[in-house]
């Protein structure tokens, strides 16, 4: 299997974990009557937005490597600089959006009921397993492909790292996005 494909599964089986781990994370609740819609809340439009936001600078990462290749990412300094100016950005977007849901939390704004912060408390507990989850596929992928010691690429240990890195943060929002579906 190629290094790509190994990537690729790599972040699936991260955004699966976090779906999953979610799910099983958030108590259920009684369902509310068929009539009865509750608002959106801003914690709620805030992890939609980051979240799709995080998604699209980080698929277009992923196509800048898919076009491109692991190695000329690496070696070739514009499109390096084009790949970590993408990732940073989805660093800024969901590290700003989770400084600003704590902060507000923090502050008892009144942005955040009694729901808001049951769900922010649990949202977090998905984060650790989606990244273990993704650091496992992609370890036993460069096992499988790079056999000898010493022989993993560089260009590969860059991917790894910010893969490992997108999927944690983009964990919050799922969370925080799962335990309105729960609630």
């Amino acid at each position: 299997m190629t290094v790509l494909l190994w990537a690729i599964l790599a972040l699936a089986v991260g955004l699966a974990a976090i779906a999953v781990r979610s799910r099983l994370a958030m108590p259920s609740r009684p369902p509310l009557p068929p009539d009865v819609e509750l608002p959106t809340t801003p914690l709620q439009r805030t992890s939609r937005w980051t979240l799709a936001v995080g998604l699209v600078l980080a698929a277009a990462a992923a196509g800048v490597v898919l076009w491109f290749g692991p190695e000329t990412t690496f070696d070739d300094d514009q499109v390096r600089l084009a790949f970590t100016l993408l990732l940073l950005a989805v660093v800024v977007v969901l590290g700003g959006a989770h400084m600003f849901i704590k902060r507000a939390a923090d502050r008892n704004s009144s942005l955040m009921d009694e729901r808001d912060r049951a769900i922010l408390e649990r949202a977090p507990a998905i984060q650790g397993s989606g990244t273990i989850l993704t650091l496992a596929v992609w370890v036993i992928g460069l096992t499988e492909r790079f056999h000898a010691p010493g022989s993993v690429p560089l260009s590969h240990l860059m991917l790894l790292f910010w893969s490992c890195l997108v999927v944690n943060l983009l964990a919050l929002p799922v969370g925080i996005l799962m335990g309105y579906r729960r609630s």
